[in-house]
């Protein structure tokens, strides 16, 4: 649960919920983690309602909240890390993040600029988060 929430938290998914988390059985009774879905609500992808393009992007950041335990990201995460401490380490930089957003074909260069410029706030915000 704490990587699931430290992802949510860096990718601003506010729309994890309990129909969005699961594990998985094997055919011997045991249980594994699941890979982590559903992240539609990441990254301030709802440009129609409630993140216009039009927005400040750092206001809307600060202004993204979680649905899972609270209303707060940071306050969900510290939760978690000290219950279970950090349970992820990212390992991409802004190189990396921005090459594979210029391959991406589907999405127009202005939505592409704007989740670089909410990769690389999240990045400062949580360098703790990522890998030296």
């Amino acid at each position: 649960m704490g990587k699931v929430l430290a992802v949510d938290t860096f990718f601003l998914n506010e729309d994890r919920h309990t129909h969005n988390l699961a594990v998985l059985l094997d055919e011997y009774g045991e249980y594994h983690y699941c890979p982590m879905f559903d992240h539609g609500g990441a990254l301030l992808s709802d440009t129609t309602l409630v993140y216009p393009m039009t927005g400040d992007v750092y206001a809307l950041i600060e202004n993204a909240k979680p649905k899972t335990f609270c209303g707060n990201f940071d306050e969900q995460l510290d939760i978690a890390e000290e219950l279970y401490g950090q349970q992820i380490q990212f390992m991409f930089d802004d190189k990396e993040a921005d090459r594979l957003l210029n391959e991406e074909a589907g999405y127009p260069q202005d939505i592409k600029e704007r989740v670089s410029t909410i990769l690389r706030w999240q990045k400062h915000r949580y360098q703790y988060l990522f890998q030296k």
